[in-house]
């Protein structure tokens, strides 16, 4: 079903900030979001906005490059907020405990994302840099549509 769902160009970190913060409506306790793109492609923004629409004040996020994991709270709603950056690809990730992060009712965000398993249930997401410098974020594969809504504010193209 996703592949009649475009992407979405975001020309500025504010319109990113605003898919974000689409897609952290519909975030459920449990999901699992891998997020891949090159440095520089906006995955901590997007994070950004996801917090926000979560209920969390996107100001507390920040890049979890080199402590790996964030947990960021809003009453009963969890972020954990993963980077896989200095792991790499070969990294043994099960000492992370995605599964109990997932089951314990959290929102799991992996930068990264190509890195770690892709777990069923999981939703993959790509960013890519266009020539112009817009960020062209396209839906997640076998997303659940709740999801997939966020990429046209909720109405089919």
């Amino acid at each position: 079903m996703s592949s009649t769902w475009a992407p979405a160009r975001c020309p500025s970190e504010a319109e990113t900030l605003a898919l974000g913060e689409r897609i952290g409506t519909r975030v459920e306790p449990g999901d699992l979001i891998l997020l891949s793109g090159q440095l520089g492609a906006g995955k901590t923004v997007l994070v950004r906005g996801i917090a926000a629409g979560m209920g969390i004040d996107p100001e507390l996020v920040r890049s979890p490059t080199f402590v790996l994991h964030h947990v960021y709270r809003a009453g009963a709603k969890v972020l954990h907020h993963l980077d896989l950056y200095r792991l790499g690809p070969s990294a043994d990730i099960r000492l992370l405990d995605i599964d109990e992060m997932r089951q314990s009712g959290g929102v799991v965000l992996v930068e990264w994302g190509e890195h770690a398993p892709h777990e069923e249930g999981s939703a993959a997401l790509t960013i890519d840099i266009d020539d112009d410098g817009s960020r062209v974020i396209s839906p997640p594969a076998g997303a659940p549509e709740r999801l997939l809504g966020a990429w046209t504010g909720g109405v089919r193209p």
